[in-house]
């Protein structure tokens, strides 16, 4: 909060606490930052950070699901679809973060990301992507 109250913004103090931290770190200092101020904090970098800047914070400050899921929005939305962005995170994902992503999906898009990747894909890599949507692959040791 210091970094962004009064006139300016210490946009350097704030790439330094956001850089030097794991994403559950993040996490932590978004529920504090509630906690202990009673603001957003995602609503405070909205108001203080140009557009970039801005973009790359939020976008940092998002747990992996909700980025994740973001991400495979876009890569589907509109015309045409990135499927390296659908493989990408879907087959290289543990089945509990698939499953995290799914839920977010729903909650951020009020969408099914299966009924999606049914709708933006077709044949085998069809198959492919919605039995990696389940979650549910082998993960036992070879």
């Amino acid at each position: 909060r210091k970094a962004m109250k009064g006139a300016g913004t210490d946009e350097a103090a704030i790439i330094h606490i956001v850089a030097n931290r794991s994403n559950a770190q993040r996490q932590e200092i978004k529920q504090k930052f509630k906690l202990l101020l009673g603001r957003d904090l995602i609503e405070d970098i909205n108001s203080e950070l140009g557009a970039h800047l801005k973009t790359l914070v939020i976008a940092l400050m998002d747990s992996k699901a909700v980025f994740d899921a973001h991400c495979l929005r876009k890569a589907m939305k509109g015309v045409g679809t990135d499927e390296s962005v659908l493989i990408e995170i879907l087959c290289t994902r543990t089945n509990q973060e698939i499953r995290d992503i799914v839920a977010a999906y729903k909650t951020a898009f009020s969408r099914d990301l299966e009924k999606d990747i049914m709708s933006e894909t077709s044949g085998n890599f069809k198959r492919l992507l919605v039995s990696m949507c389940q979650g549910a692959r082998d993960e036992s040791p070879a």
